[in-house]
């Protein structure tokens, strides 16, 4: 049996597709496993024991060069099409539900189709009030697949769990439990100021190795809150960790605080201790669902906006550090319960 699966949007969306892919290989352990996603999201599903075969697509590229490059972006679409209708599929689940991914869910040889969303030449699911997981699972419902995961699911790389190891203080604060603190997200109206995680990082310095990651562009921000703030024993490993060696870093954490972005899709996935600042977004929708994780929302009255750039009310600045510490101790000593 083939079986063709479509999620390529956002690094968090990707990982939380885990669950889902993991219930079809489980309704179909025999099945030939086809998945196509996003280049920059390839890595997550690259060694996934669930895929048999991964295509991507680069849809950040075709959505800022489109106009600059369109026979590029006409090539790429010509070979991505080719790709996809290359074999012909038993199953054809498309879990996103964009424009981006459906027309490939179209443009597939397959016997049945299904889709997230209101599209006419598939069966489909559109409940956008429930979890993202279980929406997806409402999806898997109509092909027939029973969802059994609530939590997405990741494996750790040896050989990046080597190159961590590598990276992180070799003196003997190594003895101490990682707090991983991951400041910034795409969203600028997601991202807890800087100062109050340099005051949370020296306030932590004692128990724990405070690491500090991020993107390339993180590093100088991260670097110069710390400097600031005289906190000399923070590690700041924003920009030097790939992907998977950033799975391998959280999977091996104490605790991990964030914001609503990637680091605390894979903390669950991990089931790591964790600590989920929101603000703009709603934690109903995305957040964590494990026993090890704590959300502490804004405001009682945020609107939970969805704004990118700019928050009138800058909602997640009112959360204290004293509410985040009393968290990290609380789902610290709930593991020990």
């Amino acid at each position: 049996m083939n079986i063709l699966l479509i999620k390529q949007t956002s690094l968090g969306d990707v990982v939380h597709a885990t669950a889902a892919i993991r219930s079809v290989r489980e309704a179909y352990p025999q099945a030939h496993i086809t998945a196509l996603t996003s280049t920059t999201a390839s890595d997550i599903l690259r060694t996934n024991r669930d895929i048999n075969e991964l295509l991507t697509f680069d849809r950040y590229r075709v959505k800022s060069d489109w106009w600059r490059h369109p026979l590029w972006t006409i090539n790429h679409f010509s070979r991505t099409f080719s790709a996809v209708r290359k074999q012909s599929y038993d199953l054809a689940i498309d879990l996103q539900g964009s424009w981006k991914t459906i027309i490939f869910l179209w443009a597939a040889r397959a016997a049945r189709r299904y889709a997230k969303g209101r599209w006419w030449f598939a069966e489909h699911f559109h409940q956008p009030t429930l979890h993202a997981i279980d929406e997806m699972g409402g999806v898997l419902a109509l092909a027939g697949v029973r969802s059994s995961y609530a939590v997405p699911l990741l494996d750790v790389d040896r050989q990046a769990s080597l190159a961590v190891d590598n990276l992180l203080d070799p003196s003997e604060n190594n003895a101490k439990p990682i707090a991983l603190l991951c400041p910034l997200t795409r969203w600028p109206t997601k991202n807890w100021p800087m100062s109050q995680f340099a005051t949370l990082a020296e306030q932590l310095s004692d128990k724990f190795q405070v690491v500090f990651s991020g993107s390339p562009e993180d590093r100088s921000v991260i670097e110069q809150a710390i400097a600031r703030d005289g906190n000399r024993a923070s590690i700041n490993l924003a920009g030097r960790l790939s992907l998977i060696e950033f799975f391998a870093l959280v999977a091996r954490s104490g605790v991990v605080i964030t914001g609503d972005s990637l680091p605390m899709h894979v903390a669950s996935a991990f089931d790591r201790p964790l600590v989920a600042l929101f603000g703009p977004t709603n934690e109903d929708l995305v957040g964590p669902r494990n026993r090890s994780a704590r959300v502490i929302r804004a405001d009682r009255d945020c609107q939970r906006c969805y704004r990118r750039r700019r928050c009138p009310r800058a909602c997640i600045g009112a959360i204290t550090v004293d509410e985040v510490c009393s968290a990290i101790q609380d789902v610290l000593g709930s593991q020990h319960a």
